[in-house]
């Protein structure tokens, strides 16, 4: 009798066994039913999928000015697929791509329109407070400056 695994069973790609090893090492409780890890796989993969789908999209993009299409899939274009769908710059809000153009929020994404401009506005509002202060705080600082220069 041939033993099967079962990353053949599930008919997934990536290894159960491996998701098994992560879950057990990265829970206190070490109690992880046996369809987890199953079932982890079988999401990560469909994940892997659609992002390198979207990828492979973005490098062979046509419209976009200044692109050139090729059939090879760069970082650029991984990242740039990640940051423009809402589903996955939330799951990868807290991850650093090493990547010199400006990342998109996902707040962008989730916030309603008349949310996301009393946002826009917080934020303008406290940079602008924020520089501010700094003017006042070097103002001040070389006024003691001249009175120590003054003193002397």
């Amino acid at each position: 009798m041939v033993k099967s695994m079962r990353q053949d069973k599930a008919e997934v790609d990536l290894s159960v066994a491996r998701c098994d090893k992560l879950l057990r090492k990265g829970l206190p409780e070490k109690h992880v039913s046996g369809r987890a890890p199953v079932y982890l796989a079988g999401a990560i993969e469909t994940m892997v999928r659609a992002i390198l789908n979207r990828a492979a999209d973005n490098a062979q993009d046509t419209e976009t000015v200044g692109h050139i299409p090729t059939k090879r899939v760069r970082p650029n274009d991984l990242i740039k697929a990640v940051r423009h769908d809402p589903d996955f710059s939330r799951a990868f809000a807290g991850f650093a791509f090493s990547s010199l153009s400006p990342a998109n929020k996902p707040i962008n994404f989730i916030l309603p329109a008349e949310e996301a401009k009393d946002r826009r506005e917080k934020i303008a509002k406290k940079k602008v407070d924020a520089k501010e202060d700094k003017e006042k705080r070097d103002g001040d600082k070389k006024k003691k400056k001249d009175k120590a220069a003054k003193k002397k």
